[in-house]
């Protein structure tokens, strides 16, 4: 059986420093030309092509936003990241997989294999995968280049979402896309949801004096960063600023950080390339010391971090993630959270308006009437939500904070 072409990883390694800096900036920006995932229906010999009657999300005033979601893993990870995309899937949306350097081929092609032979993400096209992996390390600098080469592919693959999500293996949702959907719905869509921590300047300035070296830059396969002996001077024409790695970006600050337009993103994306854990950096100090985004930012990145003999009812309301399960979690709390916040049974997605049939929870909803030899698909309106009260009050909860201002973190205002 012959696989569709997979998204092009395209990305240059050398043993410069200043290579590794262009593929921070300039290939992950620009790109090359990024080919989607699925063209073609599923087949197993014989040519078959599904009886598309494809529906395009609306984008008028009042019609639900579109999220960008790039979920990852790493080796043994392909079972979690299915069943991560099956309960945040909806047609509105589009999706991005990535298997580290870490994994096999064949645990690649089998996670392609899987995307391909769903015909429900065949008929809506809207889940691609990386093909071509290459190593990541979220302690150094390949785990920001490879959140941005992410961003920058899903630019090249849609241009009618507004908002784009990091999600890993250990994330599960705390509410269904319809609830997500309904509350960003009245948002602005350039607002930007990213934690800020409240670290003091010398301890941060004495973070990025030491040097770091991520070797992953250089070569395709997950390695450890190490520290180099000597160490450098803090920057002085701006100022750093810390907090959590997990981001909610609008796409006109991920345009602002991956098209170069402007000087800072670039300059600082050189700067991170040799800072432990950059994603707790970067993209708060993007914000900090740019003006037009410091009021657009809600101090708060809609994350619940799990603690040891948590429950349901201990999770934050305004938290639409938790993070930090472990594997021996998957028939345990996520169960639970299948069963009586998402609804999902089985091995389905998690059920919505887009459903014709909403009694059906199952990945798609057939008509078996056979039309020269192709069964005829069915849906319901990919364009309206059905929100739960849970997810009125998240939408009323954040609407209420954009409509306050600022929620920037209160460092930034040392830079205005």
């Amino acid at each position: 059986m012959k696989l569709p072409q997979l998204v092009e990883s395209f990305i240059l390694f050398s043993n410069t420093h200043l290579k590794f800096l262009a593929f921070g900036t300039l290939l992950l920006i620009t790109g090359a030309a990024v080919t989607p995932y699925f063209q073609y229906g599923y087949s197993t010999g014989d040519t078959w092509t599904p009886n598309r009657v494809k529906q395009v999300p609306s984008k008028s005033s009042g019609d639900p936003p579109v999220l960008a979601y790039w979920i990852y893993g790493s080796s043994g990870d392909g079972e979690r990241i299915l069943r991560l995309l099956k309960a945040t899937y909806h047609p509105r949306n589009q999706y991005l997989l990535l298997l580290d350097a870490s994994s096999s081929s064949d645990e690649r092609s089998d996670l392609a294999l899987s995307i391909q032979s769903d015909p429900l993400f065949s008929e809506f096209d809207n889940v691609n995968v990386v093909g071509r992996s290459y190593g990541v390390n979220p302690m150094g600098g390949s785990g920001l280049a490879a959140l941005l080469h992410a961003s920058a592919l899903l630019l090249k693959i849609s241009s009618s979402w507004d908002w784009f999500i990091t999600l890993g293996p250990s994330d599960y949702p705390l509410i269904t896309q319809d609830d997500i959907l309904h509350a960003f719905t009245f948002l602005p869509r350039d607002l930007n949801f990213v934690h800020f921590a409240n670290t003091s300047v010398s301890d941060v300035n004495e973070r990025v004096k030491r040097v770091v070296v991520d070797p992953n830059v250089y070569e395709r396969k997950n390695s450890p960063i190490f520290y180099a002996t000597g160490s450098r001077n803090a920057p002085n024409m701006f100022k750093i600023v810390t907090g959590s790695p997990w981001v909610i970006l609008s796409r006109s600050f991920i345009e602002f950080c991956v098209e170069g337009w402007d000087n800072f993103p670039r300059k600082l994306l050189m700067y991170m390339s040799n800072v432990e854990s950059p994603l707790e950096l970067y993209f708060q100090t993007v914000i900090c010391n740019s003006p037009g985004f410091q009021n657009m930012t809600i101090d708060n990145d809609l994350r619940y971090v799990m603690s040891k003999n948590d429950t349901l009812n201990k999770m934050g309301e305004m938290a639409i993630v938790a993070r930090s399960f472990k594997k021996e979690d998957d028939d345990g709390l996520m169960q639970e959270i299948d069963t009586n916040i998402l609804k999902r049974c089985g091995n389905g997605v998690v059920r919505g308006k887009w459903c014709f049939d909403q009694k059906t929870n199952v990945s798609m909803t057939i008509n078996k009437t056979a039309t020269e030899g192709r069964e005829d698909w069915r849906w319901g309106d990919i364009n309206s939500v059905e929100e739960s009260p849970r997810g009125v009050k998240l939408g009323q909860t954040l609407s209420r904070l954009a409509g306050e201002g600022t929620r920037r973190f209160d460092g930034c205002r040392d830079n205005i």
